[in-house]
């Protein structure tokens, strides 16, 4: 461990609290707005309403910053997509409703990685850190998607739900990927309205 990361602190009073959220907060619009690699800590510091000083005694460099945000958005999307399930019925919701409430709820929480996205995926494939982290959120999601489609299991075609599961992720998250960060040809209402269907039809008997 580095000298300046032995010198980092954790917040524990609301106000050092406060003030790392901040910094996190500001990190993150400035990583949409300009990119990453465009940012510096000095611009976080700034919009974040602290000194440079202060900033590193929370956060190594902007990385560390970019990481904290990474594992919170992770965490924020899990609580959004189980406080949205937990209030269906799955006994009683039509098909159609139940994989629309999903991917709307993926295609919400995409909103927050919009201007960095190019930036992400850079960073994925040259630092393992974020790609091991990155990784370990999308293996919650295969679990979660598996959990979901095992409830209804009688429902289903498919014998194998487990592959099944991982399939219906990676389709769904490719195609909200390719709606979130891609220009689009076609209205997105029809790209999305094609894959519910498709996943349905996949599935369902």
């Amino acid at each position: 461990m580095s000298d300046m990361e032995d010198k980092i602190r954790t917040p524990r009073q609301e106000r050092s609290i406060k003030t790392k959220e901040a910094i996190i907060q500001a990190a993150m619009k400035l990583f949409s707005d300009k990119g990453f690699h465009q940012t510096n800590t000095k611009q976080i510091a700034a919009a974040a309403g602290v000194s440079t000083g202060s900033f590193y005694s929370y956060f190594v460099d902007k990385r560390a910053v970019f990481i904290d945000a990474l594992k919170i958005y992770g965490d924020e999307l899990m609580a959004r997509i189980d406080a949205s399930m937990s209030e269906i019925n799955f006994k009683t919701i039509e098909r159609t409703e139940l994989i629309t409430h999903l991917v709307d709820t993926l295609l919400v929480s995409h909103k927050a990685f919009i201007g960095y996205h190019k930036d992400l995926t850079i960073m994925y494939h040259s630092d393992e850190e974020i790609k091991q982290l990155m990784d370990a959120q999308y293996e919650v999601g295969r679990i979660k998607t598996l959990k979901y489609l095992q409830m209804g299991q009688d429902e289903l075609k498919t014998e194998d739900v487990e592959a099944a599961s991982i399939i219906v992720f990676e389709t769904v998250s490719a195609i909200v990927d390719v709606i979130s960060f891609s220009p689009q040809r076609i209205a997105t209402d029809r790209l999305k309205s094609e894959l519910v269907q498709m996943i349905i039809s996949y599935l369902y008997k």
